[in-house]
């Protein structure tokens, strides 16, 4: 029996159910737009989708293109009942973040206030690099969109994109804010009058937000 595919494979099955594409081309899509969702390096998609072929989930074909060759893959049909089969049977695993910049917070009390602001500062950077990212794609989408056939699932794909770096450039504002009243990171500062501030605002949203769901549960 083949394995079972992994969950960057089916991602790769999916987008070439959508058209064929070469692993170039694939890359530059995962980068585009499943990075938000679920990020890989270049070489670790370039070898799952060289697996697809000989599990029968995709066909790779040699082209010639000005004087280059290149390799053209084409998802087969096991290769759609494999992603059609992953839609319906299972339900998603649980969200996680990944996210070093958050790992360095948490352990900041072994550095410095200065490491940490520098943390901070680049973060916000990589996010506003992804708003200029972001311009260019909605841009398309609105003008000219790249798979207008699939508009109404990549904007909602967008619409989180965006609240994400939304949440992320207010967290970088908040704790930026926050550190400036510290003489230093390490242990001893305890809940100042920030943090318990913070603290009572995610607990009041936490309570409110099961209370919102045992209602609507309630209602049903």
């Amino acid at each position: 029996m083949s394995p079972t595919p992994s969950t960057t494979q089916r991602a790769l099955l999916g987008l070439l159910s959508i058209r064929p594409w070469t692993a170039y081309d694939l890359t530059r899509q995962m980068r585009r737009a499943l990075r938000w969702a679920w990020p890989r390096s270049e070489a670790n998609l370039y070898n799952e989708v060289k697996r697809l072929v000989p599990h029968g989930l995709a066909t790779a074909v040699e082209e010639e293109t000005g004087g280059r060759s290149r390799t053209r893959y084409e998802v087969t049909d096991r290769g759609r009942e494999e992603v059609s089969a992953w839609l319906e049977s299972q339900p998603p695993a649980p969200p996680q973040v990944e996210l070093e910049a958050l790992l360095r917070l948490f352990l900041a009390d072994q550095g410095t206030v200065d490491q940490l602001r520098r943390t901070i500062a680049e973060t916000r950077r990589q996010m506003l690099e992804r708003v200029e990212e972001g311009v260019v794609i909605a841009e398309d989408y609105l003008h000219d969109p790249p798979f207008p056939d699939r508009a109404h699932l990549n904007v909602l794909f967008m619409h989180f994109s965006a609240g994400f770096v939304r949440l992320m450039l207010t967290w970088c504002d908040d704790v930026e804010a926050e550190i400036d009243t510290w003489p230093g990171t390490a242990t001893g500062v305890g809940l100042t009058p920030g943090t318990r501030a913070m603290l009572e605002e995610t607990l009041a949203y936490y309570l409110a937000t099961l209370d919102q769901h045992a209602r609507a549960r309630g209602a049903t």
